[in-house]
């Protein structure tokens, strides 16, 4: 399920520019057309952003309301509640 990368990393709290580098270090799947993380047309997987949140969570690089502020927007992106 894709959605607009810049859309997703605000909501989130990630800047777009370090979403993208996690998109060419091939962590999470998407596109960053012209290495541009603010066109329109960049994307990433919503499933692959999930997963990575929650493995990087599991590994402790994230905080707990980092992880739960993301889940939250991640989740509702999906159209989970």
């Amino acid at each position: 399920m894709k959605i607009a990368l810049h859309q997703i990393a605000y909501q989130i709290g990630m800047h777009p520019n370090e979403m993208a580098k996690l998109v060419y270090e091939g962590e999470i799947t998407g596109e960053v057309p012209n290495r541009n993380p603010q066109a329109k047309d960049a994307w990433v997987d919503l499933h692959s952003l999930k997963n990575f949140i929650e493995w990087k969570f599991d590994q402790g690089a994230f905080d707990r309301m980092f992880f739960d502020k993301a889940m939250r927007h991640v989740n509702k992106a999906m159209g989970n509640k």
